[in-house]
C-alpha cells in the first residue's frame, strides 16, 4: 500500500491496463456471443433451433430459442459497447448456465466431447465484465465528450 503514496504515476498506468484488458476482454466475449447470434437466426435458422431445443425437452423451445438469440445479440452489443454491463453479464451468465445444464453437462467437462467447460467459462467471464468496470464504455466516452465541450 505504501507503494500507492510513493508511485502514483505507477497506479495510473496500472489502472490504464486494467481498463484496456478489460476491454479487450469484452470486445472478444461480446463478439463471441454476436457470433453465437448470428449463427442462430441466419446459419441456422431460429425454427432449427427451436427444433433443437425442443429434442433436448427445454419448455417452450420457440420461445427459449428466440430469448436465448435476443440475449446472445443484445448482451454481445452491451458488452462491446460497455452499457447495462451487469444487466448484460447476468443474463449471457443465465443462459450459459441453462445451456450447461440442459445440453453440457451429461457430456463432462471436456468442450471436445460436448462437455461445459466452454458455456462455464463464457458464463464466469460474463458475470466478470458485467461487474467490473472500465473506463472505456460508450457511457464514459460520452462522459468524456461532455466535459471536453464544457471545458
Amino acid at each position: 500500500m505504501a507503494l500507492s503514496f510513493r508511485y502514483p504515476e505507477r497506479l495510473i498506468m496500472e489502472q490504464r491496463a486494467r481498463d484496456l484488458t478489460v476491454l479487450l476482454a469484452r470486445l472478444v466475449v461480446g463478439a463471441t456471443f454476436l457470433a453465437h447470434a448470428y449463427q442462430k437466426f441466419a446459419i441456422n435458422g431460429i425454427d432449427n433451433v427451436a427444433t433443437g431445443f425442443g429434442k433436448m425437452g427445454i419448455p417452450a423451445p420457440a420461445v427459449a430459442a428466440w430469448f436465448t438469440a435476443l440475449v446472445e445479440l443484445c448482451g454481445g452489443l452491451a458488452l462491446i459497447l460497455g452499457v447495462l454491463l451487469p444487466v448484460a453479464g447476468v443474463l449471457l451468465a443465465a443462459i450459459m448456465i441453462g445451456a450447461l445444464a440442459t445440453a453440457h453437462l451429461s457430456s463432462g467437462f471436456f468442450a471436445t466431447d460436448g462437455g461445459f467447460e466452454y458455456v462455464l467459462v463464457l458464463a464466469v467471464a460474463s458475470l466478470a465484465l458485467g461487474f467490473s468496470g472500465s473506463r472505456y464504455t460508450l457511457a464514459g466516452a460520452l462522459r468524456g465528450n461532455r466535459q471536453v465541450a464544457e471545458g
